[in-house]
């Protein structure tokens, strides 16, 4: 999980500097977040701000942005080391990872998916709809002593994609609002998504989308 600076600093201001903070509970939504190319692609041209995602060499997702034009080496090998603000030399290509971007929250880089019937999914925050950190499906107070996590208790579902061309879904993410509002943190996808004209309405199944602290 990337929380963005947004809530960084309202849950800064809660737990050191006394101040209040109430988190969304009825209007907690999940969106999805997009690349305009999808994911890294060899020897592909890449015009200047195309976004990619991309496996680093640390497991992990990645939002990258082409700052300099170029075509994308033959093979991606250990070029990315998933270091944050890094700016990797692709072939003839430079990308940059994103990650101050996202802490920044949308726009730019940053953009949630628009297709045509696009919505938010929203799952009220609340114990019977996320899990406690001891388990998935657990509806109690959190006891969990490892890495800190939650999923979904019940089935997140965006809406029916429409519209013209792909859209490539690399992360989900918080927010307060049904729509609008303020993105509160993002959560980049293991296997990004590409979603053409006309297939059903995305999902996370119960227990799909898992929300890790160690991020």
């Amino acid at each position: 999980m990337i929380f963005t600076s947004y809530l960084a600093n309202k849950l800064i201001d809660w737990y050191r500097r006394g101040q209040a903070y109430t988190p969304p509970t009825t209007n907690f939504s999940q969106g999805l977040l997009t690349t305009t190319k999808g994911p890294r692609g060899n020897s592909t041209a890449y015009a200047l701000n195309d976004t990619i995602s991309l496996t680093a060499n640390d497991g992990k997702t990645h939002l990258y942005k082409c700052t300099t034009a170029g075509t994308s080496a033959a093979a991606q090998s250990t070029l990315y080391p998933g270091a944050q603000n890094e700016a990797i030399t692709d072939g003839t290509a430079v990308f940059t990872e994103q990650t101050t971007a996202l802490r920044a929250g949308l726009g730019g880089a940053v953009v949630e998916a628009s297709y045509t019937n696009y919505a938010r999914a929203n799952l009220a925050a609340s114990l019977a709809n996320w899990a406690g950190t001891q388990g998935a499906g657990t509806t109690v107070a959190s006891t969990g002593t490892g890495v800190p996590s939650t999923s979904n208790n019940s089935t997140l579902t965006f809406g029916t994609a429409a519209g013209s061309g792909p859209t490539f879904v690399w992360a989900t993410a918080g927010f307060d609002a049904t729509s609008g509002g303020n993105m509160l943190d993002i959560e980049p996808l293991t296997t990004p998504k590409t979603i053409n004209n006309g297939d059903p309405a995305p999902t996370f199944a119960a227990g799909a989308l898992v929300v890790s602290m160690d991020n």
